[in-house]
């Protein structure tokens, strides 16, 4: 992964408080893995996430990688570079 796409975590401890309060909420739904499973089997993709998704970036709540491509509850990555 280049620099400009490698994963960060949030700058404002405001922010930080919220999004791993996301990232938690979600963990905590046994249902998750389930559905990224069945996303994963169903569409034959081997990466699936849930995302919290701003204007600016999205940070990842929940990741399947069958891949390995790194991404890992927390990871923010900038929408500019994902799509």
């Amino acid at each position: 992964m280049s620099d400009s796409r490698k994963p960060t975590s949030p700058s404002s401890p405001s922010l930080d408080t919220s999004i791993a309060a996301d990232v938690a909420a979600i963990g905590r739904i046994d249902a998750v893995k389930t559905v990224l499973r069945l996303l994963l089997e169903t569409t034959g993709l081997r990466l699936g996430v849930v995302a919290r998704v701003t204007a600016d970036s999205w940070t990842c709540c929940a990741v399947l990688d069958e891949v390995n491509f790194g991404l890992h509850p927390g990871d923010t990555l900038e929408v500019a570079t994902t799509f």
